[in-house]
């Protein structure tokens, strides 16, 4: 019974945490973009808040300016209403705590000032309601950060529970993608390291003379897994991966275009049917312009 055989319940293990690696990973790029809308509208929520409050502030501002004008036009009015009955002195003391007292009076309760005020006095008014107004609004755009920063939160943490089920779950894929590669690659490398020192031939499969894609194919076929005999359609016949990810079986690929292929046997080195001059020898890793690697039965 071939090794590909012999191990069925890797290879269903294998096939389901793929699966659920695929569902979390569905589910995490969901919960991302959920935190990102939510975070997106509280940064907005935000800035109309600081907006809505630098107009508060300019209201104000501009009602503390009508407020001194309403209230001069008022003692100005006070004091030329008085000068018609009897003389002004600047120099009374209590004449002048009774102006004093009236223009307190008055800056009370502007709005109700003397129509004198004229148009100053109906833009406080107006500066006023708009005031009022923007309190509102500053109040509702509070209640409404608050309860968006709340959904923020919620869906930053369903972000960090959806991110954690995912690692663990590629975690166990890593692992069960780990334990298959041992099971069909050992028998794999261990038929190519025999082969150490045989001799090449273009075209040739074995047993005794191979090229590099007919050591790499009848390797495999230890391992029941069926290649074909080309270097560069062998590079598409099976699952790429980074160089950091090699493995004892995984074949590597060199040239561009691809015209080379050897078998990866682990510590940065490959054995491979090289040229007519050297045969089946074991190279380093780099010792020729490396493309990328593939993982056969994956």
């Amino acid at each position: 019974m071939s090794p590909a055989a012999a191990a069925p319940d890797t290879a269903q293990k294998l096939d389901a945490a793929q699966a659920r690696v695929d569902k979390l990973s569905h589910k995490a790029q969901t919960a991302d973009q959920r935190h990102d809308k939510a975070a997106a509208k509280l940064t907005e929520t935000r800035k109309q808040l600081r907006q809505t409050a630098a107009d508060m502030r300019r209201h104000q501002r501009l009602i503390q300016a009508l407020q001194a004008q309403v209230a001069a036009t008022a003692v100005d009015a006070y004091a030329g209403t008085a000068g018609s009955t009897a003389p002004v002195s600047t120099s009374s003391p209590a004449l002048d705590a009774q102006v004093k007292k009236d223009s307190t009076a008055l800056l009370s309760n502007v709005v109700l000032v003397s129509q004198d005020a004229g148009a100053t006095a109906d833009a406080l008014a107006r500066s006023n309601a708009e005031l009022g107004q923007l309190a509102q609004r500053k109040a509702a755009l509070q209640g409404r950060l608050d309860l968006l920063a709340r959904g923020e939160e919620a869906t930053r943490s369903m972000e960090r529970v959806a991110d954690t089920r995912q690692a663990k779950a590629s975690a166990t894929l890593a692992d069960l993608q780990a334990k298959r590669m041992a099971e069909l690659g050992g028998p794999a490398v261990a038929y190519a390291k025999s082969k150490i020192g045989n001799g090449y031939v273009y075209g040739a499969a074995g047993p005794s003379v191979f090229d590099c894609s007919g050591l790499t194919m009848a390797a495999w076929s230890q391992a029941g897994v069926s290649l074909p005999h080309s270097s560069s359609a062998q590079y598409s016949s099976g699952r790429h991966i980074s160089e950091s990810e090699l493995q004892p079986g995984d074949l590597v690929f060199y040239y561009s275009p691809i015209s080379h292929v050897g078998m990866y046997i682990g510590n940065g080195q490959i054995v491979n049917a090289l040229n007519p001059g050297a045969g089946v020898v074991i190279s380093g890793l780099h010792d020729m312009p490396y493309v990328g690697a593939v993982r056969p039965g994956n």
